[in-house]
């Protein structure tokens, strides 16, 4: 099945089932995860490394290549190794379950 053809949570699924368990797999997981997902593709397409989430202005560690894995991960529902970043961002912005 392509992935234009799956909804956004069934690429969450997909991302849940690697083994490293970046993601939870449950909706409360889901619902978390497009927070931060905003942000991190609000920084791939301004092409900057901060945001600013509830006032703050962070820093978030994160590299462009990483920045870009984590979107292309999300838009094709498969995991790659640069996909665990993600928990850096969730944890800055005080989300603990994605």
């Amino acid at each position: 099945m392509s992935s234009r053809y799956i909804s956004e949570y069934e690429k969450y699924l997909l991302l849940s089932d690697h083994k490293d368990r970046t993601v939870s797999g449950d909706y409360a997981g889901f619902i978390n995860i497009k927070q931060v997902i905003e942000i991190i593709q609000t920084m791939s397409q301004n092409r900057n490394t901060s945001y600013l989430y509830n006032g703050d202005f962070k820093q978030s560690g994160l590299s462009m290549t990483d920045i870009n894995t984590i979107v292309s991960c999300w838009e094709d529902g498969k995991y790659r190794s640069g996909f665990k970043n993600i928990k850096k961002v969730a944890g800055q912005m005080g989300i603990r379950k994605i």
